[in-house]
């Protein structure tokens, strides 16, 4: 149970280090402009448009890495959060990555998250099934 509560944490820390990584572009539009290279042509209000957008990714990225931190102190009784979790990553993560490659994005950026989705989902797919096998046994 002690990996699954680690799992939580870590995973919780990345996500709460990537909201303060992106909310920090969307507050501060000027770093972010010279961070993100389109495939196609953009003015200044494709800019601005994006990091609207963007917004609500770096919010998603805070409430979803608070929350897991918060599941840390009981893995057991919040392990259906590991698989909602789980599919997030799957479905915001490896799914959405590979779409934006297709779209044209810096595939070595997205391939590499891609790794870090992967490790997640599998890490966390792994612990939970210890934790329950541990919690059948006791």
């Amino acid at each position: 149970m002690k990996k699954l509560q680690w799992w939580f944490r870590i995973v919780g820390a990345f996500y709460l280090l990537l909201a303060l990584m992106n909310l920090w572009g969307v507050f501060n539009p000027q770093s972010f402009a010279g961070m993100i290279t389109f495939p196609f042509p953009t003015g200044v209000g494709a800019l601005q448009a994006f990091i609207d957008a963007w917004a609500a990714f770096a919010f998603e990225m805070l409430g979803i890495g608070t929350f897991l931190l918060w599941a840390s102190r009981d893995p057991l009784k919040h392990i259906s959060v590991v698989w909602f979790a789980v599919w997030l990553e799957f479905t915001h993560g490896v799914l959405d990555d590979a779409y934006l490659i297709w779209r044209g994005y810096d595939t070595m950026g997205y391939l590499v998250f891609i790794v870090i989705h992967l490790i997640i989902i599998v890490t966390g797919v792994m612990f939970a099934r210890q934790a329950q096998a541990q919690k059948a046994q006791a």
